[in-house]
């Protein structure tokens, strides 16, 4: 901060002019970080005279700026590029220094031109940007405020021998911080939260069935990790013709990160190879290889959110394909993810109970790969104009719309089979 406010009064110049008023001369006042009485002490040449003009600079006191606490923090983090580590910069201490200065000219003239270099540019204060060595890419900006205030001083009553100067005193309040030193911390590389079961006596059809996958690795620092792998539980179209691309639309959850798509079959397997994503890491108990085609960046885009498409290579005999989503930490299958736990709405131990099967997914089983496609009921979730029948329709008239029987995992057909909630529980007691 002294350097920061040593250079903002550095280069004034004091021009000389002759009696025409012509400047013949031009001196560079010397700035000094010293107090007056040592700056007077030490300027003097070999015939004892002082050389002026001159600035000299001291701090003349540092307080706790109160007004600028705030609650104790644990500062900022900042990484460098291509780092396994970060930079914790602790909350830094608000203070007021003050700078004392004093200004000693040989002509009043001289004093007139340093003053008038200074005193317009603080009015109320002036802006200083610097930086801390740790954060050169930071700036920060603190306010200069002057005391408003000029005390100066004139040569009265002077021996013969010295030296007239005139000298100006005014202070200054530098509203900075003071850093502690920086910590190195390991990174968090890979963060993200869900909800996790904590109840032991919830029926497992109300039960969330995402998988939660934790891990930990060293980098450093320890690294911990909790999260859901991605979950694909709607494709559409959900069938493609022996020896055609097609591409599919994929919705569900966890797309956040995608790192690489996969498919995985019979009908795929001529061009399949071991694919062993996590081999590196302690994930790869619960993640082990499989055999599949790993698809292009180029043929796979997704939203970030809860929706990706996908080109899959033509397939040359006949079969169903596995669509596996990789994460940053785990990866998903299509078939483990399409199946619903749905509630059994009849009594237990009629026959109506027994005999009940829960709507499923026709991809229940993958994508599959035939010479035509199969009858069997289609919807898609990206148009409501070629939904068949209409999402907002209700075709078996139990109340429920069929994109609300779809997405609840009943069947849209069958009016005994309906979403559960609480009114319809508490009408059939």
């Amino acid at each position: 901060m002294s350097t920061m406010f040593l250079n903002s009064m550095s280069d004034i110049v004091v021009k000389r002019f002759n009696v025409h008023k012509e400047a013949r001369d031009q001196i560079k006042t010397r700035i000094v970080y010293a107090p007056k009485q040592r700056v007077l002490n030490d300027l003097l040449d070999k015939d004892q005279n002082i050389q002026l003009p001159v600035i000299s600079c001291y701090i003349g006191g540092i307080a706790r700026d109160q007004g600028r606490v705030f609650n104790k923090i644990l500062g900022t983090f900042h990484t460098p590029s291509n780092s396994t580590s970060s930079t914790n910069e602790k909350g830094p201490l608000p203070v007021d220094v003050t700078y004392n200065v004093s200004i000693m000219t040989r002509y009043q003239q001289d004093m007139d031109q340093i003053l008038s270099h200074i005193l317009p540019y603080v009015n109320p204060y002036f802006t200083i940007s610097w930086r801390t060595p740790n954060r050169p890419d930071f700036e920060i900006r603190s306010n200069v405020h002057w005391n408003g205030s000029v005390n100066i001083q004139y040569p009265f009553d002077i021996a013969a021998t010295q030296v007239a100067r005139c000298v100006a005193d005014l202070s200054f309040v530098f509203k900075g911080w003071l850093f502690q030193n920086p910590e190195e911390v390991g990174n968090i590389l890979t963060f993200n939260t869900t909800f996790i079961n904590g109840q032991t006596n919830i029926p497992t059809e109300y039960l969330i069935d995402t998988p939660i996958v934790s891990g930990s690795n060293k980098i450093q620092d320890q690294l911990i990790y909790k999260a859901s792998p991605p979950q694909p539980k709607v494709i559409q179209p959900y069938f493609a013709r022996i020896g055609e691309r097609q591409q599919f639309n994929v919705w569900g959850a966890g797309f956040e990160r995608i790192q690489n798509v996969y498919l995985s079959g019979a009908p795929l397997s001529s061009i399949s190879t071991l694919q062993d994503p996590f081999s590196s890491t302690s994930l790869s108990a619960d993640f082990g290889p499989f055999t599949a085609v790993k698809l292009l960046t180029s043929e796979w885009s997704f939203d970030k959110i809860n929706f990706m498409t996908f080109v899959m290579p033509s397939a040359n005999i006949h079969g169903s394909l596995e669509l596996i989503i990789e994460g940053p930490v785990a990866y998903g299958k299509l078939t483990e993810n399409v199946r619903i736990n749905t509630f059994n709405p009849f009594v237990s131990g009629s026959p109506e109970y027994n005999s009940y099967v829960p709507y499923q997914m026709p991809y229940l089983s993958g994508i599959e790969i035939g010479p035509v496609p199969p009858t069997t009921y289609t919807f898609d979730l990206s148009s409501t104009t070629t939904f068949t029948p209409a999402p907002s329709a209700d075709t078996d008239g139990d109340g429920y719309t069929n994109l609300t029987e779809l997405s609840a995992g009943t069947d849209p057909n069958d009016a005994n089979n309906f979403p559960v909630t609480l009114f319809n529980v508490f009408n059939n007691i």
